[in-house]
């Protein structure tokens, strides 16, 4: 099993969501642990014009393998992101290439910063 050398420290947060004093859903994020990687944009041929539009672009974000499970809850696009220096990246996918469990693909899109 290799190990992913990266210079990127991200946090994985889950959503929660609880009712206030009104009843009306309150979201927050709580982180649920630290990551060593890779940031990568998606599309390496980025055009000046292109580049003013970054917030609407893709990343890879790669690292060591772990399971995408809280307290038993399966990580999913839907109740995960991850934070990276600031910004707020959301899940697209976790992926296990070919399900060998040696790292993990992390599909992000950028969101801005928290």
């Amino acid at each position: 099993m290799g190990h992913i050398d990266g210079n990127t420290e991200a946090t994985v947060q889950i959503k929660a969501v609880e009712k206030d004093e009104y009843q009306s859903d309150q979201v927050t994020w709580k982180g649920i642990c630290s990551l060593h990687g890779t940031l990568d944009l998606l599309d390496g041929g980025v055009s000046l014009k292109q580049m003013s539009r970054v917030e609407d672009s893709d990343y890879i974000f790669l690292c060591d393998y772990f399971v995408p499970v809280y307290n038993g809850e399966k990580l999913t696009t839907a109740n995960s992101r991850l934070l990276i220096e600031g910004e707020v990246y959301e899940v697209k996918l976790f992926d296990d290439p070919m399900r060998r469990h040696e790292h993990l693909e992390i599909y992000l899109k950028y969101l801005g910063g928290q």
